[in-house]
């Protein structure tokens, strides 16, 4: 069995009934392909990072499936393309098989359940989702570099003060 996600961006401007009809196309196509529907849900709007069709949001749908075999994995991205609310999609193969996802879990309480492992994390960490997604951790020595730089960044600035004021002694006389 191999499985598979796929994310696609749907128009912004599309109400939630009009979303459910898009989803709905996506799963019977899906179905007709011979893949069987393991999760899908709308993941959220969210900005884009550059724009398309003139869009600068998108309405993003996380979908799961398996299949035994992919020959129908071409047709199924030639559909994605040609479905003009989809303004961008990709597919990517998965090693193990997803878990199931409830409503409750894909709207991120998930997160909220796992307390941090240290008290200081979550004084440190910004309560933007978004920015917790892109946060990245730093190797060790890696931070000792950039504070021994913060750290010489005065001194620098100091010597350089100190240039300026000799060449303007100088200049006075």
């Amino acid at each position: 069995m191999r499985y598979y996600e796929s994310l696609y961006i749907v128009n912004p401007n599309f109400e939630q009934g009009k979303l459910d009809d898009v989803m709905k196309t996506v799963t019977e196509t899906i179905s007709e392909f011979g893949f069987k529907t393991i999760n899908h849900f709308v993941w959220g709007k969210k900005r884009l990072a550059y724009n398309i069709q003139e869009h600068k949001y998108g309405s993003y749908v996380l979908l799961h499936f398996e299949t035994d075999s992919s020959e129908n994995l071409d047709k199924f991205e030639r559909f994605m393309v040609l479905q003009k609310p989809i303004l961008r999609n990709q597919t990517v193969a998965l090693q193990d098989k997803p878990g199931k996802q409830t409503e409750k879990a894909s709207s991120g309480e998930e997160e909220k359940k796992d307390p941090p492992k240290d008290s200081s994390e979550k004084k440190d960490k910004p309560s933007d989702d978004a920015a917790r997604e892109t946060e990245v951790e730093e190797p060790s020595e890696i931070k000792q570099e950039i504070e021994k730089e913060e750290s010489n960044e005065p001194e620098q600035e100091t010597e350089a003060e100190e240039q300026v004021q000799t060449e303007e002694n100088e200049e006075n006389e």
